[in-house]
């Protein structure tokens, strides 16, 4: 029950008792109240204008709130219908790049075989370790063993062991080595017709596809182009030399 429903019930029961006391005489009593009732009346006809004017105010406020949130739905909607428009003109496709032609090395020749053997040219590019580095050999069939053309030679002992320390230029430098003795040898020359005495150390060599351990006499030449001379001794059997080509094995793997 609403308030003013409630307030109306509360003035019908005060008339009837207002009756009721009629009944019984007591007029002045009754004219008091009747006032009094006419006063409750004027109050709640003001409370209900009051609760009516409160209603219409809050029905306009919800219309006008109603609308405001319309519009403002209509302005979204709208922004996100020109939203791609928007996005493609300020962020364009990308324009294709052409992609330029990158220039590749060309691969590493493979390592050329014939009758189970590695062909070699006149000169090759071998690996010495030690001291591990790359190193220009040539080929001397004349020749029967394998050389090194090695300067500053020192012998010295080691653990009770002749050893001998030297120096060969390799590619990118000078590389001091040292190895054990494991034999002398006398080599007879033109111009040294008694021979001299050399040490003979073994050092491990990579060429192409052979990697074998082979013996090199040392010995100062200066004058020849080559630090590595490889000869009969580690070419039979092993490999056959094209002396009208070079550089045919591929170079040596660091």
């Amino acid at each position: 029950m609403t308030p003013i429903r409630h307030m109306l019930s509360l003035a019908l029961v005060s008339l009837l008792q207002a009756c009721t006391m009629l009944s019984q005489g007591q007029s002045t009593q009754i004219e008091t109240r009747i006032q009094q009732l006419r006063m409750e009346v004027a109050d709640m006809k003001s409370e209900f204008e009051r609760t009516r004017e409160t209603l219409q105010t809050r029905s306009s406020e919800t219309e006008r709130e109603g609308g405001m949130l319309a519009a403002r739905l209509d302005t979204v909607q709208a922004t996100l219908e020109t939203l791609p428009s928007r996005i493609d003109v300020k962020c364009p496709a990308p324009t294709p790049v052409e992609t330029k032609a990158v220039c590749k090395e060309p691969p590493a020749p493979k390592a050329e075989m014939t009758q189970g053997k590695s062909v070699v040219g006149e000169k090759e590019r071998i690996r010495l370790d030690p001291p591990g580095k790359a190193f220009v050999a040539r080929m001397d069939t004349g020749a029967t063993s394998s050389s090194l053309h090695a300067q500053n030679i020192v012998q010295f002992e080691r653990d009770g062991a002749n050893w001998v320390r030297f120096e060969l230029q390799a590619e990118d430098g000078v590389e001091k080595v040292e190895a054990p003795i494991v034999r002398y040898a006398r080599v007879v020359q033109q111009a040294d017709p008694q021979g001299s005495r050399r040490p003979v150390v073994s050092l491990r060599i990579q060429l192409g596809e052979i990697d074998e351990s082979v013996q090199f006499t040392l010995a100062d030449r200066s004058h020849l182009e080559t630090e590595v001379l490889l000869g009969r001794g580690f070419l039979t059997d092993l490999a056959i030399v094209d002396v009208s080509r070079s550089f045919i094995q591929p170079a040596p793997k660091k």
